[in-house]
């Protein structure tokens, strides 16, 4: 009787037990489907989005995510564009295969995923990066325009995940690219509105997926330093005057640029990240804490430059 009293009273003690086994050996099998890079494959949206002097956050992930060893799947609506991404990739020894796709098609997203999947047999990681955005206010709101945002910002991510998720592992990841915009309203409407309900999909995966060891975070990038900024000003002059503006606005003596964002994606993908989930990561150079920004009725929207 004394063994069965005491077999009863450490039973939530073998429970915790129990369930501190289970969680080492999930990380086991974890880490070992992870271990080698050759393994790894990620697929990034939009990663055709560099320009001739610019890396976009797209294509600066996909060089990033090459560097750790995945095998890159560069979605772009542009075949140029993902050719130039893929060039860059195997020019550093990595492995990517372009798949070209209109985002805004929940055909042409499933059919992108079972591309990849079907030549690599697993994917580990989604970058939902395509973003597009409107100079616009809600006084000048065209519905055509607002609805091909959303569909681009917003659709795009929901189509992407409901492709990926069936082929995920534990230790998968998914990361979402919204802006600060959807913190700090600009005249930009459409963008910010519709990046903020691609944040809302984020905590959702988050916590439908969690059990299944998948996680999903938001990275909100400031006023980065990227081609599609560079494409809109005039000349090298705006350029740099705008540099230096967006440099004012930080707390940091120095404006942010693709690269910076593409390591913080990077980190949130791997597995250094394994324990956060459904969080969202701004990437502003401290710009948050000297906002609101004082001459923000002279700014069209905030990636154009002054001619």
């Amino acid at each position: 009787m004394g063994s069965i009293r005491c077999a009863e009273r450490n039973s939530s003690t073998g429970y915790q037990a129990g369930a501190a086994f289970a969680r080492r050996h999930f990380l086991r099998v974890v880490r070992t489907m992870t271990a080698t890079g050759s393994e790894k494959v990620a697929l990034v949206t939009g990663a055709g989005s560099g320009g001739d002097r610019v890396d976009g956050i797209g294509e600066a992930t996909c060089l990033k995510l090459a560097t750790k060893g995945y095998v890159i799947g560069v979605l772009d609506v542009s075949e140029e564009a993902g050719n130039r991404t893929s060039d860059r990739i195997r020019d550093i020894g990595g492995q990517a295969k372009v798949l070209v796709a209109d985002l805004a098609d929940k055909r042409q997203c499933q059919a992108a995923v079972a591309e990849m999947h079907g030549a690599f047999g697993r994917i580990d990681g989604l970058v939902n990066n395509l973003g597009v955005g409107f100079g616009t206010v809600v006084t000048e709101f065209v519905e055509e325009d607002f609805d091909r945002a959303f569909a681009l910002n917003c659709k795009s991510a929901i189509y992407m995940a409901q492709a990926v998720l069936p082929h995920m592992r534990p230790g998968s990841a998914i990361v979402n690219v919204s802006t600060t915009a959807v913190a700090y309203p600009t005249r930009s409407f459409a963008y910010s509105s519709t990046k903020a309900a691609m944040e809302a999909l984020t905590d959702h995966i988050a916590m439908q997926f969690g059990p299944e060891g998948i996680r999903c975070n938001t990275v909100r990038p400031g006023e980065v330093w990227t081609a599609m900024v560079d494409r809109n000003c005039p000349n090298e002059a705006a350029a740099r005057r705008l540099r230096d503006e967006r440099a004012r606005r930080c707390t940091l003596p120095w404006s942010g640029d693709a690269g910076d964002v593409a390591d913080a994606i990077a980190f949130l993908i791997s597995q250094d990240a394994r324990w956060i989930t459904g969080q969202l990561l701004t990437i502003d150079g401290g710009a948050r804490l000297i906002r609101p920004d004082p001459e923000w009725k002279s700014h069209h929207s905030y990636w154009k430059a002054r001619r």
